[in-house]
């Protein structure tokens, strides 16, 4: 069957198909990722820029060719993932950029655009390397022109050029050390050989549903055509030798945002980003961007974005973390993986050492909005507690696809998930979580800690040490269920301007603890709702005041483990782990660690939390 020309439904209905076939191929993909970084995450990113391609053209009937590219650019943009993610979406805004006033499309019109949408994806990043997505972008882009040359059959030029990318995708084994020591082929670049098979597959059916059901047909008779790995074997293992995944970028974070503005300078941007790491990709128009970094300083990122325009759909990845976690899969380390969110304070140090995911709340400052973690500057948020009388900073619980994402990378390494949240009398993020637990390809468990910040600490590390010795997560939740009526959780407030701009505490109440100078201790019932647990005169100490707390609950010489968060208070949260240091005995753990913006948003400068578990139970 001849294919003379794309329409609007047709190249829909294309684009559908390539999105599908890639989405089959997620899990092989992520598992030959390893450049520019070894963090098994290609396909996973890759899938989420092309479902949201697939559901915006599908959403529309748009008859001509050139609007469905328009759709499929700026939906590419927002829903863009990944490296491989941001390079597709520029292709096709190269694409949009080319033939957005054609109704129907030809095969020599199809291949003139394609080069030049390959060369303008190529200046989308900072530093393009050969032997990526990108070689065979070029490659599959020639091919089509030369074969356009000599026919206007669409499907015999599109076989001819998908049989081209399937050599340079195997050229890609030998162009990079990082796919040599590995022993695989680019990820991105597969990938995108994985959307041109969808294609071709579907110019063969004629339609979408016999494209399926001949696909039924061969699975059936076991002979199914299209794998769902590599094509034509091309990784010859998912295997990846464990020396392999310790190359990469030299930068930890993963960054990547949407920017938005009246006029963007792509290029300006671009090399204005590169002073803060590598991996740099700015693909979009000059009115939207997809930002793509791997750097150590995700904060001043953002402020260059929040310089340029609007900025949206921020995620900060811990690379080193992923790269963990694949070690970890590799070495067979599975049982049970420990998610918590952005209530749980503990050193990052900690995260890192035993693999655990934090889901990061969405932190607003002077009409900004970043996720908690890397990407705020905390000595700044606290210089401007100190030296603006107006500001403020409030938080807003993660969508539910940010746990799916942070249940779907624990996975790669567990076989159960257990989810600690933050108390869901406080806020709606445990609830998100409970919610997107039902999406995970896993069991996920979860359990309401009925507390905060420092109070989450010890019952996170208990967990951790239950997983550890290969506790299922149900077993770990009942010890959990009986350690939180143990624990003991205080924070005082010294400050009292963030509680009464907030309306938290107003009228007669108010008006009595600044006449008199006292301030609350606060904690979190059985319910985990916030109440008054005692006050205390300013003109003494936040660290006496939790001292005597402490002292109360555990009595001298006794074992215990204690977690100090504080919101610019070092010094005090020092002095307070010497005092309990001399109180407990040799063998307790105590733990400091700054608040994080959750409680810091209103427990403000000065604020010092402390929890303690006993031990000897």
């Amino acid at each position: 069957m001849k294919i003379s020309y794309l329409d609007g439904p047709r190249l829909s209905r294309a684009l559908v198909a390539a999105s599908r076939r890639l989405i089959q191929n997620t899990a092989a993909l992520d598992a030959i990722n390893v450049f520019p970084v070894p963090d098994g995450d290609t396909g996973t990113n890759m899938a989420s820029t092309v479902r949201s391609v697939a559901a915006a053209v599908s959403a529309r009937r748009l008859k001509y060719a050139g609007e469905v590219l328009l759709e499929a650019s700026r939906s590419a943009l927002q829903g863009a993932r990944g490296n491989s993610g941001a390079i597709l979406a520029q292709f096709l805004s190269g694409l949009a950029r080319e033939l957005s006033h054609e109704a129907r499309v030809g095969a020599k019109k199809l291949a003139d655009a394609a080069v030049r949408a390959a060369e303008y994806t190529r200046k989308a990043l900072s530093v393009p390397k050969e032997g990526t997505i990108l070689t065979v972008l070029h490659d599959w882009a020639l091919a089509l022109r030369e074969k356009a040359n000599h026919t206007d059959d669409i499907l015999q030029v599109f076989m001819h050029a998908y049989e081209r990318a399937k050599a340079s995708l195997a050229r890609t084994r030998e162009m990079l050390p990082e796919m040599r020591r590995a022993r695989v082929v680019d990820a991105g670049a597969c990938g995108f050989v994985h959307m041109l098979e969808g294609i071709v597959e579907f110019m063969r059916a004629g339609s979408l549903r016999q494209m399926r059901s001949r696909a039924a047909s061969r699975a059936s008779a076991g002979s199914e055509i299209v794998s769902h790995s590599p094509p034509d074997s091309l990784s010859e293992s998912f295997h990846i030798p464990l020396e392999a995944l310790e190359t990469g970028s030299s930068f930890r974070y993963c960054t990547e945002a949407l920017l938005m503005a009246e006029s963007l300078n792509l290029d300006a941007l671009r090399e204005d980003l590169g002073r803060f790491g590598d991996s740099v990709v700015v693909a979009g128009t000059e009115t939207q961007a997809r930002i793509h970094i791997h750097t150590d300083s995700p904060s001043r990122v953002f402020d260059v974005l929040d310089s340029c325009g609007f900025v949206d759909s921020h995620k900060v990845d811990d690379m080193e973390l992923q790269k963990q976690l694949a070690v970890r899969a590799q070495t067979g380390m599975r049982g049970c993986a420990v998610v918590v969110d952005t209530g749980c304070d503990l050193p990052e140090e900690y995260f890192l050492e035993h693999g655990i995911i934090k889901v990061p709340a969405l932190i607003t400052i002077d009409g900004k909005t970043r996720p908690d973690g890397p990407a705020l500057d905390t000595a700044s948020i606290n210089a401007l507690m100190r030296e603006r009388p107006d500001f403020s900073m409030s938080t807003s619980q993660p969508a539910d696809t940010s746990f799916v994402r942070a249940f779907a990378l624990a996975s790669v390494h567990a076989q159960e998930i257990l989810y600690i949240g933050m108390t869901s009398a406080l806020s709606g993020t445990f609830q998100a979580g409970v919610r997107a637990a039902s999406r995970a390809g896993i069991p996920v468990v979860c359990f309401d800690s009925r507390t905060i910040t420092a109070g989450e600490g010890p019952l996170v590390t208990r967990a951790v040490e239950l997983a550890t010795k290969g506790m299922k997560a149900s077993d770990i939740v009942l010890e959990l269920e009986q350690l939180r009526g143990e624990l003991r959780f205080f924070v005082a407030i010294p400050n009292l301007r963030s509680l009464i701009r907030s309306g938290r505490l107003h009228g007669v109440k108010s008006h009595i603890l600044q006449k008199f100078g006292l301030r609350p201790l606060l904690t979190t019932d059985i319910e985990g709702k916030a109440k008054v647990a005692g006050l205390y005169s300013r003109s003494s100490d936040a660290v006496r005041a939790l001292f005597s707390k402490l002292k109360k609950a555990i009595p001298e010489g006794s074992s215990a483990e204690v977690h100090i968060t504080h919101v610019d208070a070092a010094s005090d949260a020092f002095r307070l782990a010497d005092l309990c240091r001399a109180h407990l005995a040799p063998v307790s753990r105590i733990v400091t660690v700054e608040m994080g913006p959750v409680l810091a948003s209103l427990g403000w400068l000065g604020a010092l939390g402390l929890a303690a578990l006993p031990l000897d139970s």
